[in-house]
């Protein structure tokens, strides 16, 4: 099977919004529960960088076919697109029809999607660890703060 018929990684987000739901926990829980809320965010971080990294791999994937699409809109498609419009056949001439080409609009747009995806994954993982950091915080009264809390 070629590489661009290869199917994307898919990612199941239903794991991921278990550990997120009890996020909004965090103010209702007690110190006989907290450990395991604690581990929840510890599981909750490895899967969301699991997921990060499936949504990485399926972002360097878009990027290989938009690059692809893009070459073979340029080398093969826009010479023939350019002479049935009567278009003088130059470099660029060429780097227009791009632009314009179906296969290239729609990697572009599966490119932003995997853009999407990774700020997303990124941002789920970011959630869980500040939740754990805080509830730590809450658990263990941990009161040294940064530098930048309490302002």
């Amino acid at each position: 099977m070629s590489e661009e018929n290869k199917p994307v990684p898919t990612i199941d987000v239903g794991q991921l919004a278990t550990y997120l739901s009890k996020v909004k926990e965090i103010a209702s829980v007690n110190k006989m529960m907290g450990a395991v809320y604690l581990r929840d965010f510890i599981e909750g971080q490895d899967v969301a960088g699991q997921m990060v990294a499936k949504a990485v791999q399926a972002d360097i994937k878009a990027k290989a076919r938009l690059e692809r699409a893009e070459a073979i809109a340029y080398l093969d498609k826009a010479g023939d697109y350019l002479a049935s419009k009567q278009i003088k056949d130059s470099s660029e001439a060429r780097k227009r029809y791009i632009d314009i080409d179906e296969d290239v609009v729609a990697a572009k747009d599966h490119k932003a999607m995997t853009e999407a995806l990774v700020s997303l994954m990124k941002s789920k993982q970011s959630v869980l660890r500040q939740a754990h950091d805080d509830l730590k915080k809450i658990l263990y009264g941990d009161s040294h703060m940064t530098p930048y809390e309490g302002m």
